[in-house]
């Protein structure tokens, strides 16, 4: 069965907002490609592909966040 692929900027803000910012990057990439004049996918993956000591905490923070839930998740398990 073929996998149904849903591209929105929807879907790329709620992969930036959970830290997934590889995926957010490809999603506006491939938004981009189907239309090239969309400036706000354009800023948008700007944003994601600029290097910056915000975008590095943030990076470290959601790592943090994810052990930490992983950690929870485990306390509930037992």
């Amino acid at each position: 069965m073929e996998k149904l692929k849903i591209l929105s900027a929807t879907l790329a803000e709620i992969y930036m907002r959970q830290g997934h910012l590889d995926k957010a990057r490809e999603v506006y990439r491939q938004l981009l490609d189907r239309d090239k004049d969309n400036d706000t996918y354009r800023g948008r993956l700007a944003l994601l592909l600029k290097d910056s000591p915000d975008r590095r905490k943030l990076h470290l923070l959601t790592a943090l966040l994810r052990r930490v839930e992983e950690k929870r998740d485990e306390r509930k398990a037992v």
